[in-house]
């Protein structure tokens, strides 16, 4: 069985100038045994889709079909089921569906009619190719994303399938040829149709980059009017990550205000104690220790608080997905952010001096960082760009890489978030002494 190589070739220079977005997959073979007489009547397909071609007759006495004399249709040649080969390219529209371009091929065996065979013309090399795209579309947009590795999707899409009937012997005029000697290995008959694909199938991330993919499919020919079936089975690579999933944020509620009329008590006493008297105090009540102005009312200031603080995360080896007891460090991260409005956060993802290369730990070194911001930005509202990440794969450690601990204290992302606010408060006597 053979996989075209133009198609190949055409998913190889078609992902080249997308890996560097997230969501880009590719799957470079999908294996599959396609079933063609288990769901069409075979005498279907010998009238309808593969009929007898240019030159393939046999002689009847004394009928005339199609002006030609003497001649009667073979009667056609019937599709074997057989393996079918194929790669797709596709790209994420959410989280849980992506569109996809898909190329295959089948290859088979003709079963040919009775009277191809009393022709003597038994035997038929049948190829099948189909293009088509297609939307995997994830039960998740329906049920809620999970972090669950096993994603099952509905398959629907369209396309175009192309067959191709070759004589596997020689024939003439004595077998029927109405064009004379044709040799073996000659296209007989063709058809070009319209077809609709409709499945199911479930994705198993196996990690960030690579899925495993099981699908059952139904195949309807639009333009014959019969049904094929399809049971198939691939790997999925992903360039650049998966797209992550948007986490609604809920508004924050508005603080309620007091607007209660404050009540002014003429009285040459001081009651509050803050040296203006209650006939002149338009603030009474106020503490001891704060000073006021002229009418009794508190003397505002400005102050300057800072912010620094810092967050660490350690992931699992070859992961980038952040664990659940680090959820809660996170939100106070973000909680520190909106209370400091003009605050800032370096993000940096480390990896350990573990897998296959320094730049595939780079890449892992960056997916972790952009988990962290992600997880920042999709769950707890913080702008992004407040957020910056940077990568240095195993560059910079912090315990040797020659001991398990070691490398666990590595695989981490380590964040610095600095900031300031002004804040006017009342003025205490003790602020002046200062």
């Amino acid at each position: 069985m053979k996989l075209n190589k133009i198609a190949l070739a055409l998913v190889a220079v078609t992902a080249a100038p997308l890996a560097a977005n997230a969501g880009v997959t590719i799957s470079p073979l999908l294996l599959g045994y396609h079933m063609t007489e288990e769901f069409g009547d075979t005498s279907d397909k010998q009238r309808d889709i593969l009929k007898t071609g240019k030159d393939l007759y046999v002689n009847a006495d004394g009928q005339s079909i199609d002006g030609r004399a003497g001649q009667v249709p073979n009667g056609g040649v019937a599709q074997e089921s057989g393996l079918y080969t194929g790669a797709a390219l596709g790209i994420e529209l959410t989280p849980s569906t992506q569109f996809q371009v898909e190329y295959g091929v089948t290859n088979t065996n003709g079963e040919a009619s009775e009277r191809s065979a009393e022709a003597g013309v038994n035997r038929f090399d049948v190829e099948q190719t189909m293009l088509s795209g297609n939307f995997l579309i994830g039960t998740e947009e329906f049920t809620g994303y999970t972090d669950n590795a096993l994603k099952p999707y509905v398959l629907i899409g369209a396309g175009q399938s192309k067959i191709k009937v070759e004589n596997q012997e020689a024939y003439g005029p004595d077998q029927g040829s109405s064009v004379g000697d044709v040799p073996a290995g000659t296209e007989v008959s063709s058809s070009k149709d319209t077809i609709g694909n409709l499945g199911l199938g479930a994705m198993y991330r196996i990690n960030d980059a690579l899925s495993l993919r099981g699908e059952a499919r139904a195949i309807h020919n639009f333009d014959n009017n019969w049904w094929e079936g399809m049971a198939l089975a691939g790997l999925e690579v992903v360039l650049g990550g998966h797209l992550a999933p948007t986490v609604a944020v809920p508004p924050m509620q508005e603080p309620v205000v007091d607007n209660t009329p404050v009540v002014v008590v003429e009285s040459d006493l001081d009651s509050d104690g803050d040296g203006v008297a209650d006939s002149i105090d338009q603030c009474p009540g106020t503490p001891m220790n704060v000073v006021v102005d002229e009418v009794g009312c508190p003397v505002p200031v400005d102050i300057t608080d800072e912010l620094k603080m810092e967050l660490r995360v350690f992931f699992d080896n070859d992961k980038s997905a952040i664990k659940n007891q680090y959820k809660p460090e996170i939100a106070k991260v973000a909680e520190k952010m909106r209370e400091y409005p003009n605050s800032t956060a370096r993000i940096e993802g480390h990896a350990s001096k573990t897998g296959p290369s320094a730049r595939y730990n780079q890449r892992l070194s960056e997916a972790r960082a952009v988990a962290v911001k992600s997880m920042l930005t999709n769950e707890f509202g913080v702008a992004p760009n407040r957020l910056s990440t940077v990568g240095y794969g195993y560059d910079n450690p912090i315990a040797p890489n020659d001991t398990e601990e070691g490398r666990a204290m590595n695989r981490r992302v380590y964040a610095i978030i600095t900031g300031d606010k002004t804040m006017t408060v009342e003025q205490t006597k003790d602020m002046v002494v200062q």
